[in-house]
């Protein structure tokens, strides 16, 4: 069986949607299956030789274009369609084929940020008639199906399948590699670590608020525009990107995720898993998340003040242990339930 993926990913390091491909990979190359990932060139991408490592075969491509004359050149048993951009070029580019079409949503789409969530022209288009010729819409948290079946995907045909993470990675440190990371960062007090790649969604600005009620705290900020940053009332540390998150969830003493709207947070999943307790915005996809790993303090979305009580409460509670069920997210677990469904 040749299986090809297909992913509109803009990111350079490998973070966790890269370890769950190379799972995946390292699986259907064991059973004697072709895996090939197609993903756009960017430069200073630093994840092409883990994908290679685990037995991938990858191409880097300019342009949707090119990766539907890919998919169409390679006559794949599979194609399996990551994120939003390349899956309606790519599906129509094997729609004659004998390929068996999933997609696989991983972000909850724009037209979900004015609830009550309903169908919309554009959305049965892409669902309906695009997608008549997709098996399967994957998705990475109920909360993200549900989305779906309210935009119009078809309900029987629309599968959730939790993220995973590599579990012994994300994992609490010991007391030395705690204080370790803290030296790195010349943390001293409580230390709150935020993700700001987009700051209207990710709620930089109820973050900004629940600061003001808060005093003597450092917020570790990461791909956090500069101007947001300034914008912060605390003592923060600015960190552009980093490859490797492990260390700076072993020395924070909460993660903040003030988010407008989520598919599935990794970084919480992460957090949680190494001991760092999380204050984030009350949504359906984060408390799925919560679910699992147990150790977050919730708010309602947009809700400054209530968040500044959440991050109170999770600063003063404590590191915490992994739960023993998150071994059910690990990596292995998650490809074994991909290939389930490609059977």
């Amino acid at each position: 069986m040749t299986v090809l993926h297909a992913a509109d990913f803009g990111g350079v390091a490998p973070g966790s949607f890269i370890p769950m491909m190379a799972a995946l990979a390292r699986l259907l190359r064991a059973r004697g299956d072709c895996f090939v990932i197609v993903a756009p060139q960017i430069a200073g991408a630093t994840w092409h030789d883990m994908m290679r490592e685990a037995g991938a075969e990858l191409h880097l491509v300019g342009g949707a274009d090119e990766a539907a004359r890919l998919a169409r050149a390679a006559d794949p048993d599979v194609v399996h369609l990551h994120f939003y951009g390349w899956e309606i070029p790519v599906t129509l580019a094997a729609w004659s084929s004998r390929a068996r079409i999933f997609w696989h949503t991983h972000s909850s789409r724009p037209e979900a940020d004015h609830p009550p969530v309903r169908p919309t022209l554009r959305t049965l288009a892409r669902f309906r008639l695009a997608g008549r010729r997709v098996e399967r819409f994957l998705t990475v948290s109920q909360a993200l199906a549900d989305e779906l079946i309210a935009l119009g995907a078809p309900r029987a045909r629309v599968t959730a399948v939790p993220n995973a993470i590599d579990l012994t990675r994300f994992r609490p440190p010991s007391d030395g590699e705690r204080a370790a990371a803290r030296a790195e960062l010349g943390l001293e007090g409580p230390a709150v670590l935020f993700f700001g790649r987009d700051p209207q969604i990710k709620g930089a600005d109820v973050l900004a608020g629940a600061l003001a009620e808060l005093h003597g705290v450092t917020v570790v900020a990461v791909a956090t525009p500069p101007d947001v940053v300034r914008a912060l009332p605390s003592r923060t540390i600015a960190i552009e990107r980093r490859d490797d998150v492990v260390p700076l969830l072993w020395a924070c003493d909460a993660l903040a995720i003030p988010s407008r709207r989520e598919g599935f947070a990794l970084v919480l999943a992460e957090a949680l898993a190494a001991g760092l307790p999380a204050a984030a915005s009350d949504l359906p996809a984060l408390r799925e998340t919560a679910d699992a790993y147990g150790a977050t303090a919730f708010a309602p979305a947009g809700d400054a003040r209530a968040f500044a009580a959440a991050l109170r409460a999770t600063l003063s509670r404590g590191r915490t242990a992994t739960p023993a069920r998150v071994a059910e997210a690990g990596l292995d677990a998650w490809a074994r339930r991909i290939v389930a469904l490609y059977d």
